[in-house]
C-alpha cells in the first residue's frame, strides 16, 4: 500500500523531510559508478571488441560492424509501420516544437570596436551530436522529437543516435528518425554506448556531445566522459510540484501528481502544498481512489517513502518559498491566482499555469521541452533548448596602437600573478 502523508511543513518532520529530501539529491551509487568506470576504459582501449562483448552480456544481443549500424532501409520499413493516426500526432507534436524553438535561434555573433581594436564573437553549431534513446520498458519517441528538433534548429550538421532494439527497431522510434532525417543510427545501449560515443570505435565515430535520458548506468557513464564531450545533464528521476489552493480539482491534481510518479524508477518524487489542510485531505483522498484503480498499481507500489508528500503551509509565500527552495523539474501553478504567483517563483525548470495545463502537455505536445535538470539543478540550469547545441568563439584582433595603449595595465597584471612571460610576451612587443 502506498503511504501519501500529509504534513505541516513547518513542523519537525516537515523539516526533516525536506533535508532528507536534498540529501538523497547528493547520494551517489559506488558500485554503478565503478562497474561503469571499467565498461569505459575497456571501450577505449578495445574499441569495437569490447562494444560487443558488453553487448552481448548486457542485452543478449551479436553485434559486428557489419550489423551495428541500422540500414536506410530498414528504418524506412519500420517507419512505414506505424499507425496513421499516431503518425498524425507525432508531426502534428513536431510542428509545435519546432515553432517554439526557433523562437530560440538568435544570432549573438557581434563585432565592437574599442581603444586597443576589435573585438567579435563567432556563434557556431556543434558538428557531430548523439541522441541517446532509451530501450527499458518502454520507448520514447518523444524524447527524439524534443533533442532532435533543436539540434537541426541549431544547424548541427551531423546527429546520431543510439538505441538498444533488444527486439528491432521500434517503428515509432524508426518513424521520427526518418521525419527528422536521421539516417545514423546505431543499436547499442547501455554505458558501452556511451563509451562508444565519448571515445570512438572502429565503427562508431567520436562525437562533440551526447544528449538524452538512460538509467543508472547512462547517467553515471556520461558524468565520467563529461570533459572529454559535452552532455546535456546528468538526468535524475523525474519530479513535479504542485501549488494549489481551494480553486484547485483534487482530482486533477491528484492525477497530475500520479503522471510523474509513475516513470517507473521507484525514485520519483510528487509534492503538493497549499495553505489549506481541507485541500490537501481532498487531494489525498483522490490520490488513494486513483491507486486503487489503477492498472499501474505495482509502480506506484515501488516509490519510496515519502515519494508523494501532501505539504500545508501558513501562507502563499511560505509555499512559494519551499517550491523556490527544491527547484522542481516540473511546476504547476493551480492556483486562481497563477499570474501573481508565477511572479515570485525563482526556481523551476518548466512551469504549468492554470487548471488545463498538465505537465504530459509539455511532454508530449504543446512545444516546450521536456529534457529538463532534475533534482534541484534548476537553480542553475536551464531546459534543453537550441543554444545547447551551439558554442560561442571570442575573436580579438588588436592593433600596434592598441597593445602600446594596454601594455602597461597587462604588465602589472601578470606580474601582480607572477606570470613573468604573460608579462614578457607584450612587454617585447612593444620595446621593454
Amino acid at each position: 500500500m502506498v503511504t501519501i502523508p500529509i504534513i505541516e511543513l513547518a513542523s519537525e518532520v516537515g523539516q526533516n523531510l525536506i533535508k532528507e529530501i536534498e540529501l538523497a539529491r547528493t547520494d551517489r551509487n559506488d558500485e554503478v559508478d565503478a562497474t561503469v568506470k571499467a565498461i569505459l576504459a575497456e571501450v577505449q582501449a578495445r574499441g569495437d571488441e569490447a562494444l560487443f562483448e558488453f553487448s552481448a552480456k548486457f542485452d543478449q544481443r551479436e553485434l559486428t560492424s557489419a550489423n551495428i549500424r541500422l540500414t536506410k532501409e530498414y528504418i524506412a520499413e519500420q517507419a512505414a509501420k506505424v499507425p496513421a493516426d499516431l503518425a498524425d500526432s507525432i508531426r502534428e507534436a513536431a510542428t509545435r516544437i519546432e515553432t517554439y524553438h526557433t523562437k530560440q535561434k538568435f544570432d549573438t555573433s557581434f563585432t565592437i570596436e574599442t581603444q586597443e581594436g576589435t573585438l567579435s564573437q563567432m556563434v557556431l553549431p556543434l558538428n557531430r551530436v548523439a541522441l541517446y534513446i532509451p530501450g527499458g520498458h518502454t520507448v520514447y519517441p518523444s524524447t527524439v522529437l524534443m533533442n532532435g528538433i533543436p539540434a537541426k534548429i541549431a544547424g548541427v550538421e551531423e546527429i546520431v543516435a543510439v538505441t538498444p532494439c533488444r527486439n528491432g527497431l521500434e517503428p515509432v522510434l524508426a518513424f521520427v528518425f526518418d521525419l527528422l532525417g536521421i539516417s545514423e543510427v546505431y543499436q547499442i545501449g547501455g554505458a558501452q554506448a556511451v563509451a562508444a560515443l565519448a571515445y570512438g570505435t572502429e565503427s562508431i565515430a567520436q562525437v562533440d556531445k551526447i544528449v538524452g535520458p538512460g538509467n543508472a548506468y547512462v547517467a553515471a557513464a556520461k558524468k565520467q566522459v563529461y570533459g572529454l564531450v559535452d552532455i546535456d545533464s546528468i538526468a535524475g528521476p523525474s519530479d513535479v510540484a504542485i501549488i494549489a489552493d481551494e480553486s484547485t480539482n483534487p482530482v486533477w491534481a491528484a492525477l497530475d501528481l500520479l503522471s510523474q510518479a509513475e516513470h517507473g524508477s521507484g525514485d520519483e518524487t510528487a509534492f503538493l502544498v497549499t495553505e489549506s489542510i481541507t485541500v490537501a485531505q481532498a487531494v489525498h483522498a483522490a490520490l488513494i481512489a486513483e491507486i486503487e484503480n489503477s492498472p499501474r498499481q505495482g509502480i506506484f507500489e515501488k516509490l519510496a517513502p515519502n515519494a508523494i508528500t501532501l505539504f500545508v503551509t501558513q501562507s502563499r509565500d511560505k509555499s512559494i518559498a519551499f517550491v523556490n527552495r527544491i527547484a522542481p523539474e516540473h511546476l504547476e501553478i493551480m492556483t486562481a491566482n497563477y499570474k501573481d504567483d508565477l511572479r515570485k517563483i525563482r526556481n523551476a525548470a518548466a512551469i504549468f499555469l492554470g487548471q488545463h495545463s498538465p505537465v504530459p502537455l509539455g511532454d508530449y505536445f504543446v512545444g516546450t521541452n521536456h529534457v529538463l535538470p532534475t533534482g534541484g539543478a534548476s537553480r542553475y540550469a536551464s531546459p534543453l533548448g537550441v543554444d545547447s547545441f551551439r558554442k560561442r568563439i571570442s575573436v580579438a584582433e588588436i592593433s600596434r596602437v592598441g597593445i602600446e595603449t594596454c601594455a602597461d595595465h597587462v604588465s602589472r597584471f601578470a606580474r601582480s600573478e607572477n606570470f613573468i612571460h604573460h608579462a614578457m610576451a607584450v612587454e617585447r612587443r612593444v620595446g621593454k
